[in-house]
Protein backbone atom coordinates (compact mmCIF):
# COMPACT_ATOMS: atom_id res chain seq x y z
CA UNK A 1 0.00 0.00 0.00
CA UNK A 2 2.93 2.61 0.94
CA UNK A 3 4.32 1.98 -2.79
CA UNK A 4 0.82 2.09 -4.48
CA UNK A 5 0.23 5.61 -2.52
CA UNK A 6 3.75 6.50 -3.63
CA UNK A 7 5.26 7.09 -0.40
CA UNK A 8 8.16 4.73 -1.10
CA UNK A 9 10.06 3.37 -3.95
CA UNK A 10 11.28 -0.08 -3.68
CA UNK A 11 14.33 -1.52 -6.42
CA UNK A 12 15.21 -5.36 -6.70
CA UNK A 13 18.42 -5.68 -5.33
CA UNK A 14 18.93 -9.38 -5.76
CA UNK A 15 18.54 -13.04 -3.99
CA UNK A 16 21.05 -14.59 -2.15
CA UNK A 17 20.06 -18.09 -1.42
CA UNK A 18 22.63 -18.18 1.75
CA UNK A 19 21.74 -15.23 3.83
CA UNK A 20 18.15 -15.19 2.56
CA UNK A 21 17.56 -18.32 4.51
CA UNK A 22 20.00 -17.28 7.53
CA UNK A 23 18.34 -14.12 7.90
CA UNK A 24 14.61 -16.53 7.82
CA UNK A 25 15.90 -18.41 10.89
CA UNK A 26 17.16 -15.80 12.60
CA UNK A 27 13.85 -13.99 12.23
CA UNK A 28 12.33 -16.89 13.05
CA UNK A 29 14.28 -17.28 16.58
CA UNK A 30 14.43 -14.26 17.60
CA UNK A 31 10.41 -13.75 17.33
CA UNK A 32 9.92 -16.88 18.72
CA UNK A 33 11.60 -16.24 21.30
CA UNK A 34 9.30 -12.89 21.98
CA UNK A 35 6.54 -14.73 22.10
CA UNK A 36 8.05 -17.37 24.50
CA UNK A 37 8.40 -14.67 27.00
CA UNK A 38 5.30 -12.89 26.28
CA UNK A 39 2.32 -14.53 24.89
CA UNK A 40 3.46 -18.27 26.71
CA UNK A 41 5.49 -17.41 29.89
CA UNK A 42 3.73 -14.23 31.12
CA UNK A 43 0.54 -14.62 29.47
CA UNK A 44 -0.12 -18.26 31.41
CA UNK A 45 1.43 -16.84 35.08
CA UNK A 46 -1.34 -13.93 34.65
CA UNK A 47 -4.00 -16.08 33.11
CA UNK A 48 -2.97 -18.85 36.20
CA UNK A 49 -3.34 -15.75 38.64
CA UNK A 50 -6.18 -13.66 37.38
CA UNK A 51 -9.85 -14.88 36.86
CA UNK A 52 -10.28 -12.16 33.91
CA UNK A 53 -8.45 -13.03 31.03
CA UNK A 54 -8.02 -9.28 29.96
CA UNK A 55 -5.68 -8.75 32.87
CA UNK A 56 -3.12 -11.46 30.97
CA UNK A 57 -3.93 -9.96 27.35
CA UNK A 58 -3.19 -6.30 28.00
CA UNK A 59 -0.44 -6.85 30.48
CA UNK A 60 1.42 -9.13 28.71
CA UNK A 61 0.85 -6.33 25.51
CA UNK A 62 1.71 -3.53 28.09
CA UNK A 63 5.34 -5.72 28.41
CA UNK A 64 5.75 -6.29 24.38
CA UNK A 65 5.34 -2.90 23.63
CA UNK A 66 7.92 -1.90 26.52
CA UNK A 67 10.73 -4.34 25.01
CA UNK A 68 10.40 -1.65 22.09
CA UNK A 69 10.35 1.53 23.66
CA UNK A 70 13.92 2.14 22.74
CA UNK A 71 13.93 1.41 19.14
CA UNK A 72 14.78 4.19 16.84
CA UNK A 73 12.03 6.67 15.27
CA UNK A 74 9.43 5.19 17.84
CA UNK A 75 6.54 7.55 18.14
CA UNK A 76 3.09 7.23 19.86
CA UNK A 77 1.64 5.42 16.37
CA UNK A 78 4.40 2.62 16.88
CA UNK A 79 4.07 1.76 20.30
CA UNK A 80 -0.21 1.52 19.89
CA UNK A 81 0.72 -0.76 16.94
CA UNK A 82 3.16 -2.74 19.12
CA UNK A 83 0.22 -3.26 21.90
CA UNK A 84 -2.29 -4.05 19.36
CA UNK A 85 -0.16 -6.46 17.82
CA UNK A 86 0.53 -8.30 21.42
CA UNK A 87 -3.37 -7.84 22.27
CA UNK A 88 -3.75 -9.84 18.44
CA UNK A 89 -1.32 -12.60 19.65
CA UNK A 90 -2.83 -13.10 22.80
CA UNK A 91 -5.99 -13.80 21.56
CA UNK A 92 -4.75 -16.48 18.88
CA UNK A 93 -3.47 -18.18 22.46
CA UNK A 94 -6.52 -17.43 24.23
CA UNK A 95 -9.27 -18.35 21.71
CA UNK A 96 -7.25 -20.85 19.56
CA UNK A 97 -4.66 -22.42 22.21
CA UNK A 98 -2.13 -20.88 19.14
CA UNK A 99 1.11 -19.85 19.98
CA UNK A 100 2.53 -21.15 17.40
CA UNK A 101 -0.12 -18.67 15.13
CA UNK A 102 1.68 -16.07 16.87
CA UNK A 103 5.25 -17.31 16.66
CA UNK A 104 4.52 -17.34 12.72
CA UNK A 105 2.69 -14.59 12.29
CA UNK A 106 5.75 -12.48 14.21
CA UNK A 107 8.50 -14.12 12.32
CA UNK A 108 6.41 -13.29 8.76
CA UNK A 109 6.11 -9.80 9.68
CA UNK A 110 9.77 -9.03 10.30
CA UNK A 111 11.17 -11.11 7.65
CA UNK A 112 8.59 -9.87 4.99
CA UNK A 113 9.37 -6.47 6.56
CA UNK A 114 13.38 -6.01 6.90
CA UNK A 115 14.62 -8.78 4.37
CA UNK A 116 12.08 -9.24 1.41
CA UNK A 117 11.55 -5.39 1.46
CA UNK A 118 14.43 -4.00 3.08
CA UNK A 119 11.90 -1.54 4.99
CA UNK A 120 12.41 -0.83 8.78
CA UNK A 121 11.36 -3.47 11.08
CA UNK A 122 10.18 -1.49 14.40
CA UNK A 123 12.81 1.36 13.39
CA UNK A 124 15.94 -1.11 12.52
CA UNK A 125 16.95 -1.70 8.69
CA UNK A 126 18.82 -5.09 8.04
CA UNK A 127 22.01 -5.20 6.12
CA UNK A 128 20.36 -7.58 3.63
CA UNK A 129 17.32 -7.46 1.85
CA UNK A 130 15.84 -8.66 -1.44
CA UNK A 131 14.48 -5.16 -2.19
CA UNK A 132 16.08 -2.54 -1.41
CA UNK A 133 14.04 0.86 -0.18
CA UNK A 134 14.94 4.27 -1.62
CA UNK A 135 14.96 5.89 2.00
CA UNK A 136 16.22 9.12 0.57
CA UNK A 137 12.70 9.72 -1.46
CA UNK A 138 10.63 8.22 1.14
CA UNK A 139 7.84 10.02 2.83
CA UNK A 140 5.59 9.61 5.72
CA UNK A 141 2.15 8.41 4.72
CA UNK A 142 -1.01 6.65 5.83
CA UNK A 143 0.64 3.50 5.39
CA UNK A 144 4.28 4.43 6.13
CA UNK A 145 6.79 6.25 8.49
CA UNK A 146 10.27 7.41 7.72
CA UNK A 147 11.61 6.50 10.98
CA UNK A 148 9.38 3.61 11.93
CA UNK A 149 8.41 1.91 8.97
CA UNK A 150 4.98 0.69 8.13
CA UNK A 151 4.63 -0.43 12.14
CA UNK A 152 4.95 3.27 12.67
CA UNK A 153 1.75 4.25 10.32
CA UNK A 154 -1.91 5.01 11.17
CA UNK A 155 -3.15 2.26 8.41
CA UNK A 156 -0.86 -0.36 10.57
CA UNK A 157 -3.21 0.73 13.22
CA UNK A 158 -6.60 0.83 11.70
CA UNK A 159 -5.84 -2.64 10.25
CA UNK A 160 -4.62 -3.94 13.13
CA UNK A 161 -7.42 -3.14 15.59
CA UNK A 162 -9.87 -4.03 12.73
CA UNK A 163 -8.20 -7.27 12.83
CA UNK A 164 -8.61 -7.67 16.94
CA UNK A 165 -12.20 -6.65 16.86
CA UNK A 166 -12.99 -9.80 14.03
CA UNK A 167 -11.61 -12.15 16.08
CA UNK A 168 -13.35 -11.08 19.09
CA UNK A 169 -16.88 -10.88 17.04
CA UNK A 170 -15.85 -14.19 15.57
CA UNK A 171 -15.41 -15.92 18.74
CA UNK A 172 -18.32 -14.00 20.49
CA UNK A 173 -19.63 -16.83 23.08
CA UNK A 174 -16.74 -18.71 23.13
CA UNK A 175 -14.84 -19.50 26.09
CA UNK A 176 -10.72 -20.32 26.04
CA UNK A 177 -9.68 -22.99 24.25
CA UNK A 178 -7.45 -24.12 26.43
CA UNK A 179 -5.39 -23.67 29.73
CA UNK A 180 -1.82 -25.12 29.70
CA UNK A 181 -0.99 -24.49 32.87
CA UNK A 182 -4.20 -25.55 34.30
CA UNK A 183 -3.84 -28.65 32.68
CA UNK A 184 -0.63 -29.40 33.59
CA UNK A 185 -1.64 -28.56 37.46
CA UNK A 186 -4.74 -31.13 37.16
CA UNK A 187 -2.29 -34.16 35.48
CA UNK A 188 0.00 -33.24 38.52
CA UNK A 189 -2.36 -33.52 41.46
CA UNK A 190 -4.03 -36.45 39.72
CA UNK A 191 -0.65 -38.24 39.31
CA UNK A 192 -0.06 -37.00 42.88
CA UNK A 193 -2.97 -38.73 43.73
CA UNK A 194 -2.47 -42.11 42.37
CA UNK A 195 0.89 -42.50 43.95
CA UNK A 196 -0.59 -41.66 47.43
CA UNK A 197 -2.90 -44.44 46.99
CA UNK A 198 -0.98 -47.44 47.03
CA UNK A 199 0.54 -46.12 50.52
CA UNK A 200 -2.55 -45.16 52.18
CA UNK A 201 -4.38 -48.82 51.49
CA UNK A 202 -0.69 -50.32 52.83
CA UNK A 203 -1.30 -48.60 56.07
CA UNK A 204 -4.81 -49.71 57.01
Amino acid sequence: MSALRGDIYLSYSGFKPVPFVLFFLCAFIQSAAEELVDRWYLYQKLRRRYRSPWIAIVVNSLVFMAMHLFNPGISLLAVTQIFLVGAVFSLFVYYYNGLWIAMAFHAACNFTQSIVFGLPNSGIVSAYSVFKLDAASATNGFFYNVNFGVEGSAGANIILLALFLFILAKNRGKGEHTDIWAEADRAALAKSAGEAAPSETGTV
